[in-house]
């Protein structure tokens, strides 16, 4: 009987369990425990800053990651213009003082804007150096020079998980793999992506991926929420 009951509760915490692949702030863990749900938060990537300042002109700056804001502020006075992947990090920038030019919801989508609108602009690309390939691969097609500046580089966390989870929480391809790697036989109930990129990457070891609407954690947390409730 007791064994019984060890399952029925394994079961019921299961499918009521929310894995965050990012480190969370106190009112994204609120957004998730205010449902009842349990939730574990961890910061599947980390990120070292390797790009030092210096006193040189950038005419359009290109970030697709928050991770890049940093070497964006220490050369504030050198840039001219900046563009961007997603409102969240468009919001930050903004805090900053920034004024994006343009913001778009991939790094294809944004790279095909700017080379349209902005044809004869001096493009850097403030990257880390595991950077996908979309965004460089369609400015060497179109024969317009880019700058790649690498200013942070990741490193996976290789944590594993003895329980099933009913939704992981995934913002970015690497985070994916990542997990992946470290979890071969741990796959989620549910995975929940901030966006259409690292859902690309989800469907490659998942069954079940779902997208946020908006690319923000806390849209893809509310998203998850919902899957859950919905199974």
């Amino acid at each position: 009987m007791t064994k019984l009951y060890a399952n029925i509760y394994l079961a019921i915490y299961m499918n009521s369990s929310i894995l965050s692949t990012k480190l969370l702030t106190d009112a994204q863990q609120e957004l998730v425990l205010n449902t009842g749900l349990s939730l574990t938060h961890y910061d599947v990537l980390k990120t070292k800053q390797v790009f030092c300042e210096k006193s040189t002109k950038y005419d359009h700056v290109i970030i697709t990651s928050q991770n890049a804001i940093e070497t964006a502020l220490k050369n504030r006075s050198f840039i001219n213009k900046i563009s961007c992947v997603g409102e969240t990090t468009a919001a930050t920038l903004r805090n900053y003082g920034f004024q994006p030019t343009q913001i778009s919801n991939s790094a294809l989508e944004l790279a095909q804007q700017i080379i349209t609108k902005f044809p004869d602009d001096h493009f850097t690309y403030f990257c880390s150096d595991q950077r996908r390939h979309e965004l460089p691969a369609l400015f060497l097609k179109e024969k317009i020079p880019l700058e790649e500046i690498i200013v942070y580089r990741s490193i996976a966390l290789m944590k594993s998980f003895d329980r099933i989870f009913a939704a992981v929480t995934f913002y970015s391809p690497r985070g994916v793999h990542a997990f992946a790697k470290a979890n071969p036989k741990n796959k989620p109930l549910n995975a929940v992506c901030i966006g259409e990129t690292t859902a690309s990457t989800a469907k490659k070891y998942y069954q079940k991926v779902v997208v946020a609407n908006k690319q923000t954690v806390e849209n893809t947390l509310i998203t998850a929420i919902k899957a859950i409730r919905n199974d």
